[in-house]
């Protein structure tokens, strides 16, 4: 029986060894810096149209539902976070969502807080949620398919007086690997895992961008799970 282990090493032989093939030198593979593509979108924000897509737990029944808004990622503006100065940026997603033939508002906002220089990451705030980076977190420089690593932890409270806790927010990445050898972008999943008091998990986050060798990072979409319901937004 062949063994499996030697034929990824024989592809990315003969990979090399075509890439090398009349022009006497290797290519030089692509590289993704995940701090590049946060800072590329604290410089330039986006908006885009996105499809709405769950269900939501209405009169203790688990209902679905469909629907379409814009979100809006601001360029960063100087602002101050927990006593230290940095750059804050909103992401806001609205739009209609339509179930059982009614039709509804949908509106939700939260704003992630930055160091001056490289995005790290300070903390966040949103409705009756203020969230400290213990400690602040940088993202690293050199991703690729196939790596993951944890970000960092924040610490939940209800204000920023940050008297009442609400649990912890685990922060994690994920990089896809390329549909293809060469590929200039790679699939990324940033993964937040929040806990209660209780160390419970009560939500799970998971937002999915594209980012390019160039630094370039574009919002494709989110999944919201919960225990009042499931979101997916969609970036068209």
């Amino acid at each position: 029986m062949r063994n499996p282990s030697f034929i990824p090493a024989i592809a990315l032989l003969a990979a090399s060894l075509s890439a090398c093939h009349g022009s006497g030198s290797m290519t030089t593979a692509a590289t993704f810096s995940l701090q590049a593509g946060y800072a590329y979108l604290l410089a330039n924000g986006q908006t885009s149209s996105v499809t709405l897509s769950g269900d939501a737990i209405v009169n203790g029944v688990s209902t679905s539902f469909t629907g379409s808004g814009t979100l809006t990622l601001s360029p960063g503006m100087a602002n101050t976070f927990n006593g230290t100065a940095g750059v804050s940026q909103n992401e806001t997603i609205s739009g209609t969502v339509t179930t059982g033939g009614q039709s509804a508002n949908y509106l939700s906002s939260v704003t992630d807080y930055y160091s001056g220089g490289t995005p790290t990451l300070l903390g966040e705030s949103a409705s009756g949620e203020y969230d400290v980076a213990q400690p602040p977190f940088d993202y690293p420089t050199m991703v690729d398919g196939g790596s993951n690593g944890s970000l960092g932890t924040l610490d939940r409270y209800s204000d920023s007086t940050m008297s009442l806790s609400l649990g912890t927010i685990q922060v994690s990445y994920s990089v896809l690997p390329p549909d293809q050898m060469g590929t200039p972008q790679r699939v990324v999943e940033v993964t937040a895992t929040i806990y209660d008091i209780q160390n419970i998990v009560v939500e799970t986050d998971i937002i999915k961008y594209t980012l390019s060798s160039t630094g370039t990072m574009i919002f494709d979409g989110a999944t919201v799970q919960s225990g009042t319901g499931n979101l997916a937004v969609i970036a068209l």
